[in-house]
């Protein structure tokens, strides 16, 4: 599961920068990502039915079959960039084309492909990987260990995980279609990209932090399933924009390539605190995993600053 989303996302990230005008691609992310998050508000019950009927082998095996069913219409619909695409008209191509330039001096920037050599010597890129490897954690933390809290904290069998565990990523799913909506909504209102990004995810970021903590605390299932679901809300409102900085900063291959590294970054963070989370979390105390949580936020606000303006990066000299 780790090593599946980060390669949807980097196809997402590069199909944004492609078929999106910038301010749409936030909201392009965030729609994508709610589809993630529908997922995991579809599985608990769906995995729970499975396993009821048909046991574990087999639930394995068809739900392995639906996960490349979504290969058949990506294949048939994205056959090329919207400059040769022979479904869209000239008016939409003139459309998306445009929206991806915002002035003479930018438009120069944008031209700029560097090599992995050169992307590599740019703060921006480590701005963005730095951002991934601390952030992405906080989704995979819940992901993987939200049955096991809800069964070793407060007694949930499979049937009960599989009725209620859902419910928080309603919130997940609310939070990816508000980021994107909100940072369009400031770039239409005449925001730079810088400002329009950057304030959804401190937006979704000072969401997070609070009720992180406040989770470690709650004395009741409910109570811990609404506080997560408006973790995730702000998780998503900050990840959408994170994802689309790839194509902020620069265009062509190079969106592609900087996606996959910080996602390569992200894949390595989720590996790291997962193998912590059984150490951390012995005796059935989850305080420490949701002080985890709360400490990897202000480190990826932390390196979205130090990644410097968010703007198309000009080659060095």
């Amino acid at each position: 599961m780790v090593s599946v989303k980060p390669v949807t996302v980097l196809g997402a990230t590069k199909a944004n920068a492609e078929w999106f005008p910038i301010k749409e691609r936030a909201l392009a992310q965030g729609i994508f990502n709610s589809g993630a998050s529908l997922g995991s508000i579809i599985a608990p019950p769906l995995i729970a039915f499975l396993y009821a009927f048909l046991g574990w082998q087999a639930t394995f095996i068809v739900i392995g079959a639906l996960g490349i069913i979504w290969i058949i219409p990506w294949m048939i619909i994205y056959k090329s960039a919207p400059d040769a695409h022979p479904w869209i008209t000239e008016t939409e191509r003139q459309y998306i084309l445009s929206g991806q330039q915002c002035s003479t001096e930018e438009n120069q920037a944008k031209e700029y492909v560097p090599t992995t050599a050169q992307l590599l010597r740019h703060r921006q890129t480590w701005g963005v990987i730095a951002a991934r490897f601390f952030i992405d954690p906080i989704w995979w933390l819940f992901v993987a260990w939200l049955p096991l809290y809800l069964n070793e904290k407060f007694g949930f069998d499979v049937k009960e995980i599989g009725a209620f565990a859902w419910l928080p990523y309603v919130g997940a799913a609310i939070g990816a279609l508000f980021g994107g909506w909100f940072s369009g909504h400031l770039l239409s209102r005449g925001w730079t990209v810088n400002k329009a990004r950057r304030s959804a995810i401190v937006l979704g970021c000072v969401v997070m932090l609070p009720a992180l903590l406040l989770t470690s605390q709650a004395a009741t299932p409910w109570l811990a399933m609404g506080l997560i679901a408006v973790i995730l809300f702000g998780f998503q409102t900050a990840i959408g924009n994170v994802q689309t900085l790839p194509s902020d900063y620069f265009s062509g291959k190079t969106v592609g390539t900087l996606a996959g590294i910080s996602g390569t970054s992200a894949v390595l963070s989720v590996i790291i605190t997962i193998q912590l989370v059984p150490m951390m979390t012995q005796g059935g105390d989850y305080t420490p995993f949701f002080i985890l949580g709360a400490a990897l936020v202000p480190l990826a606000l932390i390196s979205l600053w130090l990644g410097g303006k968010i703007e198309p990066v000009k080659p060095k000299l």
